[in-house]
């Protein structure tokens, strides 16, 4: 594994100062610093020397930023790529992270001590998985040898197997019930096990039939043949204990040649443990589900408001079956007044759940500190900079983000206001022109960036107009050959069924998704909020 001082890094921008920059406040890092001002200078320095770790700016002229990156993750996927942007990049940024295109990003303008802190993370993370395949690598070797040795063991024990299979497989079975047939299928040999098993002395019933223990029908097990000499068939059926009682078994069976004829070896395995283990792993794990499910209900989607005038309102809300980061709020301020909040923290499992519930709670909490404190309502601007300052650092230190969108509605004035932080695009279905209107705001998803302006969005509403804000959920749900189901899809839907109520437009587009998809479950949490501006 390299040394830190054996590590190359790469600098690209087609600012010369900001290079400059770079290079002179990383002059005592240890590693080696390489300079390109373009994407082609770049790749040219990358067929003469080895890089480890790139570090490019997203907008340059000629090759994009994007544009190198892509081709070094083709030309040299082990290098670690990195990208620098400011937050007009916000469409691209999440895409690259996305797709794994780079492994961080870091805003403009740099700031030294958070540059060199980002570097040194992807320096450790580099040495990291370094490590790991260096010994991914011993480990295949050893496991080659392994399996060469292995390879000439068997070889050499080839001969003796075939006599030893069946002796081997009666000792293996110790505890399980063996027992021997004749031809007719009557027992002349059991174990102690079977004894035990099945509560029948052997002194006592020497002439008992096989069929009597277990009952198979010719289909299921035939005793008479064995045309199967490797006796790999494995059967689960039930046996009949001396008292009547049934237990579950598992019956392999097997053919030896003694003195006096072919016979059947017959292995009854008791399987109640096994079975009961199912049941019980089965019961943990709806239990598991259903706890779950509870978590998604009472945590992170409220309930839909029903004190609001003049709308109609309907959610869609299909869990993918496991924890996820989706969350919606709702705040009534009056009967014409109230705020729509819909979020999805990154990834999957109860983080992202606890993340989720957690920044509903912030925002709720923020609310209602401000409201007591100053006496009016906070506009959406100063809300989400009161909740960015205070998990800013929380959300960083977890390396996770979340995108959010915030919509206030004032039914009095027929006035909508939303802050965007990297969430879908809000669909706005305008009644006069039947057509849908995309409404993208240009903040970063919230954890990404230690200091952000959050910009509002203004418009107005009509009768008959119709909002959807929704998760990612529906637009990158695939198809069974791999099409993303996508938002001109999901816009196109909508201007065709606008005459609908909000019921009608959640109905359909849970129908056209699970037809598109051609299954009722979901790979991830699909969220969908419909609002009709009804009078």
């Amino acid at each position: 594994m390299k040394n830190r001082e054996e590590l190359t890094i790469l600098f690209v921008d087609d600012e010369p100062d900001i290079l400059s920059s770079i290079n002179r406040f990383l002059r005592k890092e240890t590693y080696r610093k390489l300079l390109a001002e373009n994407g082609q200078a770049a790749l040219s320095i990358m067929d003469e020397t080895p890089v480890d770790i790139i570090v490019s700016d997203l907008r340059m002229p000629g090759m994009s930023g994007l544009q190198l990156i892509s081709e070094i993750k083709r030309r040299n996927p082990d290098t670690i790529r990195m990208m620098l942007s400011g937050s007009q990049d916000i469409d691209q940024i999440i895409e690259s992270i996305n797709t794994g295109e780079v492994f961080r990003f870091i805003p403009k303008p740099v700031e030294p001590d958070s540059f060199r802190t980002i570097i040194n993370d992807a320096i450790d993370y580099y040495r990291l998985r370094t490590e790991r395949q260096e010994l991914f690598d011993e480990l295949s070797r050893k496991n080659s040898q392994l399996v060469e040795a292995n390879q000439t063991l068997q070889k050499l024990a080839a001969d003796l197997q075939r006599s030893e299979e069946q002796f081997r497989s009666m000792n293996d079975a110790a505890h399980d019930a063996v027992f021997m047939l004749d031809e007719s299928g009557a027992i002349v040999y059991r174990n102690i096990a079977a004894e035990n098993i099945f509560r029948y002395n052997r002194a006592t019933h020497e002439s008992q039939r096989f069929i009597e223990l277990v009952p198979l029908q010719p289909s299921e097990i035939d005793l008479q043949s064995h045309a199967a000499p490797d006796g790999s068939r494995v059967l689960e059926t039930e046996g009949v204990r001396s008292d009547g009682t049934t237990l579950p078994l598992e019956i392999s069976k097997g053919r030896v040649h003694l003195e006096n004829g072919p016979h059947s070896v017959i292995i009854a395995r008791d399987i109640t443990t096994r079975i009961e283990e199912q049941k019980s792993r089965q019961h943990y794990e709806e239990m598991q589900k259903e706890l779950e499910s509870q978590i998604e209900k009472k945590l992170l989607q409220s309930p839909i408001p029903l004190t609001l005038e003049g709308v109609e309102i309907s959610r869609l809300m299909q869990p993918s079956g496991h924890l996820d980061g989706d969350f919606t709020e709702f705040i009534v301020y009056s009967p014409l007044h109230a705020d729509f909040l819909i979020g999805d923290v990154m990834g999957h499992g109860i983080q992202s759940a606890l993340v989720g519930a957690g920044l509903k709670s912030l925002f709720l909490k923020t609310l209602a500190q401000h409201r007591n404190e100053t006496h009016q309502l906070p506009t959406l601007r100063q809300l989400f900079t009161l909740v960015h300052q205070r998990c800013i650092h929380e959300l960083i230190e977890l390396g996770t983000f979340a995108t959010l969108l915030s919509l206030r509605l004032d039914l009095a004035k027929r006035q909508c206001t939303m802050i965007d932080c990297g969430h879908n695009p809000l669909i706005h279905l305008q009644s006069r022109t039947g057509r849908c209107i995309l409404r993208k705001g240009e903040n970063l998803p919230l954890g990404m960036k230690q200091h952000e302006e959050y910009g509002e969005i203004s418009f107005t509403v009509e009768q008959g107009d119709l909002l959807a804000l929704y998760s990612d959920g529906i637009t990158e749900s695939l198809s069974p050959e791999g099409n993303m189901f996508g938002i001109e899809r999901l816009t196109s839907l909508i201007e065709h069924h606008a005459a609908l109520s909000a019921d009608g437009i959640i109905d359909t587009i849970t129908k056209e998704l699970t037809s598109f998809r051609s299954s009722e479950s979901f790979e991830d949490d699909v969220t969908c909020i419909v609002i009709r501006i009804s009078d």
